[in-house]
């Protein structure tokens, strides 16, 4: 038997969790995913979408991880919702922290289709 929407959410938030953002997209995005940051044009393919992490580390200068929140759940059908904190410390010595929330359709147990909606 497959895993529920929510339990392969719940799993791939514990990987988050601890950082490991480029683990979770090779784990849980197929290969065809569309990803699309707000209002921006859609990005498709797994490597694309890691590409895009990537370049979005390298731009800001990230230095380190520090934490992964997750706020409020919700799972409806193939799709889920979670608002989310990630506060990572910069190379000139500054932390910040960035809010979003993850709007994501899933098809046996990968993500298909996921939205990041942020300020």
């Amino acid at each position: 038997m497959s895993k529920s929407v929510k339990d392969t959410l719940e799993e791939m938030l514990g990987i988050l969790k601890e950082g490991q953002m480029t683990d979770g997209q090779k784990r849980y995005f197929a290969d065809d995913v569309v990803t699309q940051e707000g209002n921006q044009a859609p990005v498709v393919g797994k490597q694309a979408a890691i590409e895009r992490l990537d370049k979005f580390r390298e731009t800001i200068g990230v230095a380190a991880f520090v934490s992964y929140t997750i706020g409020t759940v919700a799972v409806s059908g193939n799709t889920s919702f979670y608002d989310s904190v990630l506060t990572v410390k910069l190379k000139n010595g500054q932390t910040i922290s960035l809010e979003q929330v993850v709007k994501t359709d899933w098809l046996d147990g990968l993500i298909i289709k996921e939205r990041y909606y942020h300020s």
